[in-house]
């Protein structure tokens, strides 16, 4: 594979990471137990390979651009800061509804689901695999990303320890965080039709993961790292008053 269209694969392939970001999150910020990882993990494996398989039948850039993926973006983010301002209200009321508003969270939902469409398109247009491979491929990785941000958030309290800082994950922290990316989801549904119809206007260039693709990409990640980190510093200094 040529040294381009392998960056191109590790784009593609980290930006299937950072949607996972948002299952794992919430599996790890509540009571889940292994059983239901598994199966959450399992069951996004199963629609990734579906989507590996229909791809060639679903025009995915249309559909992004449509009013009906701003709709879908701005009803996910209004489920994600309802859920998430329920969350944190009733924890400080002494009731937690974690184990409920979780869902939100982890079930999939249109959005992981088209990406993980919008992942395989973009995966065969560089490599000449199979649909099915390509999304064995992308579930292997979203996965991965579900299962590595669920043992690190279900041991943050332990890791914490082991650096001398003290941090407690509670309902209140996935509350917090829950309305964090719910913010974000918002920003998307008026940035990713701008961002498509921009890329229709060149479309007679050459597709590539280039540095604005990698710019958003980092973007992201320092996004969800900011936000986790904000609202731990929130949780301790709750703690002290």
């Amino acid at each position: 594979m040529e040294p381009m269209a392998t960056l191109i694969v590790t784009g593609i392939l980290s930006s299937v990471f950072v949607f996972g970001l948002k299952t794992g999150i919430g599996c790890g910020f509540s009571k889940t137990g292994r059983n239901v990882v598994f199966a959450l993990c399992l069951l996004y494996f199963c629609i990734a390979l579906a989507a590996g398989y229909f791809m060639d039948a679903v025009d995915v850039t249309s559909f992004m651009s449509s009013p009906s993926a701003s709709a879908i973006h701005i009803t996910l983010a209004l489920f994600l800061l309802g859920g998430g301002i329920i969350t944190m209200k009733k924890w400080h009321s002494g009731c937690d509804v974690s184990n409920k508003t979780f869902l939100i969270m982890v079930l999939p939902c249109p959005v992981c689901m088209a990406a993980l469409l919008v992942s395989c398109v973009a995966l065969s247009t560089v490599v000449e695999l199979n649909g099915i491979i390509i999304g064995a491929l992308v579930g292997v990785v979203f996965v991965i990303s579900i299962l590595v941000t669920t043992f690190i958030l279900k041991n943050l309290n332990k890791i914490m320890k082991k650096v001398k800082i003290n941090f407690t994950g509670t309902p209140d922290t996935l509350g917090a965080i829950m309305v964090f990316i719910g913010l974000f989801y918002l920003i998307a549904a008026i940035m990713i039709p701008a961002y498509i119809s921009a890329g229709a206007a060149r479309s007679n260039m050459p597709i590539v993961f280039g540095t604005a693709e990698l710019t958003v990409l980092i973007g992201v990640c320092l996004l969800i790292l900011f936000g986790t980190v904000l609202t731990a510093a929130a949780d301790k200094s709750r703690e002290r008053i």
